[in-house]
């Protein structure tokens, strides 16, 4: 009898430390979740289903949020369907960079030190500093690398003031187009593993800034000089321009993006302008206050499901649908509250195929934020109404996982 009370109190204690202080290791391990089945090829659900949210005819029908807090901006993941925008909530001031801004002085001097550059048409110094990369803004003339110490002037691309009607509208043929070059900066990979290089996205800047052109310009698209492949490079290069033609009319950077920045020379007729970029501040966060209004989802499992997620309709029990689509891995999903306050209420519930799977508490009694998980499915981004962007949520050593 003494051997089978101590198995019974051996076993509590291993259930009970489960749900207690584990090593940031082993709650990393613990996060890596599984989409588990029963033998009928159910999804296995968190167990915590709301057996008061009720279900009627309108219940699958999408409802959208409000125009009436369908307002703003700011920083907020994409979605595979969906789409929030900002609760028109004024407790807290939302991330705008300031487009106009450079960062540096009106004129800097500039010397080129490289030609091609390590991941760029050129490496300069802009006035004694580090080493960074620059494109050419326009195609002629040229900048060698021996042409050092010559005095530019800084200009935002935005700045429509003095590039579309004021000092510098003689130099660029397109300069409605930095929009999509803009787009070009922040959507385009050019990383060691992509297929696209700084010489494709170079290409392609000159396509929307001076128009189609016969490329014959290809010394310095390429670290080596004479690499590059004129039909195949240029078809790539002619996929970005496409993308960006597509994608980027009135794109404008967000927080945490990177800002196209002009640098153009007093005697541009015979010295070329380029092109640096400027890292734009990340969206300053905080702890969740209010309620959630806005939250990005992601699917971390490697199988292609129909996700539908649901709120209660102004805080009653009846369902309301917000989100219904297949979704893969790492797709994601954004929604917006569609309370009459642009809130979610206290859940966010998630079905997978038909089944109930997990719900996430989003009335701020918890500090809820990107990095947070339930299952297979992770908040990537998010506002609260009185604290704005949500900053990365830090798990408590008493952890407790259900899958």
């Amino acid at each position: 009898m003494k051997h089978i009370s101590k198995l019974v109190l051996l076993v509590a204690l291993v259930v009970f430390a489960s749900c207690q202080n584990e090593s940031t290791q082993e709650i990393e391990n613990q996060q890596q979740a599984e989409l588990r089945f029963d033998e009928k090829g159910m999804v296995v659900s968190d167990g915590e289903e709301d057996k008061e949210l009720t279900f009627n005819e309108k219940s699958e029908e999408l409802t959208t949020p409000s125009l009436t807090y369908a307002k703003g901006g700011g920083h907020h993941g994409g979605g595979h369907h969906g789409g929030g925008q900002n609760n028109d909530n004024n407790d807290y001031i939302d991330c705008t960079p300031e487009l106009l801004e450079t960062g540096y002085d009106t004129t800097v001097n500039v010397e080129v030190l490289n030609k091609p550059g390590t991941n760029g048409y050129f490496d300069v110094s802009i006035d004694g500093g580090d080493m960074i990369q620059a494109y050419c803004s326009d195609r002629l003339p040229s900048l060698g690398e021996d042409d050092d110490f010559i005095d530019f002037t800084v200009v935002s691309t935005y700045d429509t003031a003095i590039l579309a009607g004021g000092e510098f509208e003689n130099v660029y043929t397109n300069p409605q187009n930095f929009d999509k070059v803009n787009w070009i900066l922040n959507n385009i990979d050019i990383s060691e593993d992509s297929e696209y290089t700084y010489g494709h996205v170079q290409y392609a800047i000159w396509k929307l800034i001076e128009g189609p052109y016969d490329n014959d310009f290809t010394d310095y698209l390429t670290p080596n000089p004479g690499d590059w492949r004129r039909y195949i490079d240029d078809a790539i290069g002619d996929e970005i321009y496409d993308a960006a033609v597509a994608n980027g009319e009135g794109y404008t950077p967000e927080c945490g993006g990177k800002l196209g920045l002009l640098l153009i020379p007093a005697d541009y007729d015979n010295v070329q302008a380029i092109m640096i970029t400027k890292d734009l501040p990340e969206a300053e966060c905080n702890d969740c206050i209010g309620d959630v209004n806005q939250i990005t989802f992601k699917w971390d499992w490697y199988n292609d499901y129909r996700v539908r997620l649901y709120q209660r309709y102004e805080n009653t029990c009846y369902a309301v649908k917000i989100f219904d689509s297949v979704v893969g891995h790492n797709d994601e999903m954004a929604v917006s509250g569609t309370n009459a306050d642009g809130t979610f209420g206290k859940y966010i519930y998630v079905y997978v195929g038909n089944c109930y799977y997990t719900k996430f508490k989003v009335n701020c009694d918890l500090n809820i934020g990107p990095g947070y998980k339930r299952g297979v499915v992770e908040v990537v981004s998010g506002t609260s109404t009185s604290g704005g962007e949500l900053c990365d949520y830090e798990p408590s050593y008493n952890w407790c996982w259900w899958w």
